[in-house]
């Protein structure tokens, strides 16, 4: 068997990889999604069918979240303990708290009282002149040869893919001009216009994604559930949202139970508790007064949110898409228009869409792993 060289072989490796595409290399196709949603205002739109009194409504187990990067910095400002800040794989920020307070000449949790030892000027010269002196060879960081190329290799980053699903600027909007118009001369209202750049993959590994932030207003708008995009042989998008109404086709005052609000976009993260308020909870037994049994709810607990609406249609579909193409899809009641565009790897790799909110999507402090997951 004809044996080859292991050098060659590496070199040959390391010279096709840069060719393969950023699809192939992430087992991904990458889109911009524009999707506008929009509701018919008309009285007898309402009235054409006969809806589902209980419609089942529900939010699915495992979602992502649609990154809005005003958002993320207005979480930061809002928190008055705010020290760093991450996003995860799913969209979900994280905003790490500063302890409430630091006993005075502690070192922060961080921070090391070890301090690592200096090469003085010229040292480093003279351990290397020492060790030719003794016939050894100098220390390097890596062998001659293979093993150099390896590092080497090893030490180069494949390009920086975009953060997915990110909310892009109103400008990337193709459809502004046929939305202001549906808005204006037509009884439509618009819900929902955005559009973000994302990997879409097979069925089993796609995650619907979430358009409304009920989670984090604790209200109910007129617009909620979820949408998700998949591949299998062509695109795909399912529906499952329901439209909010004040219920003016039902009879007499009936109106549906409270749907479900959706998950948070948002976890504050306290620090862990210093020695001090460890021992002040070790001595909580002993401030404790009987009257606290009868004081009712905690402070703090807060009512569910009223339901302001009677009811809610569900719009839940599945089509097939054609990227490049502008799709509607009607229903009386709801109306939405999608276009999905191939973004090529040269757009890929000249993304900077989202280099302003760097600093917000991985935490910057030492401790921390790296969080983000994208």
């Amino acid at each position: 068997m004809t044996r080859v060289p292991v050098r060659s072989l590496l070199t040959a490796v390391l010279a096709v990889l840069p060719l393969l595409p950023l699809h192939a290399q992430e087992d991904e196709r990458w889109y911009q999604v524009e999707l506008l949603v929009v509701a018919h205002t008309d009285p007898e739109a309402q009235r054409a069918e006969r809806w589902e009194p209980l419609p089942a409504l529900a939010y699915p187990g495992q979602l992502r979240f649609l990154i809005d990067p005003q958002r993320l910095q207005a979480n930061m400002d809002a928190s008055e303990r705010a020290e760093d800040s991450e996003v995860d794989a799913r969209g979900l920020q994280r905003i790490y708290l500063a302890p409430q307070w630091q006993p005075a000449g502690l070192p922060l949790e961080h921070e090391s009282s070890e301090i690592a030892p200096v090469a003085a000027p010229g040292e480093e010269d003279a351990v290397d002149a020492a060790a030719t002196a003794a016939g050894e060879a100098p220390p390097t960081a890596a062998g001659d040869g293979v093993e150099q190329e390896t590092a080497a290799a090893l030490e180069e980053e494949p390009p920086r893919l975009p953060t997915p699903f990110v909310k892009l600027p109103a400008s990337a909007r193709e459809f502004r001009g046929k939305a202001a118009y549906m808005e204006r001369n037509g009884p439509y209202r618009i819900l929902f216009h955005e559009t973000w750049w994302q990997p879409v993959s097979a069925q089993r590994s796609a995650l619907p994604l979430l358009l409304d932030q009920s989670g984090d207003s604790a209200s109910y708008p007129p617009l909620q559930g979820t949408i998700t995009l998949y591949l299998s042989r062509f695109l795909h998008l399912e529906t499952n949202l329901w439209l909010n109404t004040d219920g003016s086709y039902l009879p007499g005052t009936w109106r549906m139970p409270a749907p479900p609000l959706g998950p948070a976009s948002l976890e504050l993260v306290e620090a862990p508790l210093l020695q001090p308020e460890l021992e002040a909870i070790l001595d909580f037994g002993a401030a404790y007064d009987p009257a606290w049994d009868q004081a009712g709810e905690p402070a703090g607990m807060l009512p569910p949110p009223a339901y302001t609406w009677r009811h809610a249609v569900l719009l839940q579909q599945q089509r097939r898409m054609r990227s490049n193409e502008v799709h509607y899809i009607d229903h009386p009641l709801l109306g939405l228009v999608i276009k999905i565009t191939p973004l090529s790897d040269e757009a890929l790799q000249e993304a900077d869409y989202d280099e302003a909110i760097l600093p917000l999507l991985e935490r910057t402090d030492s401790t921390a792993a790296s969080a983000t997951g994208f």
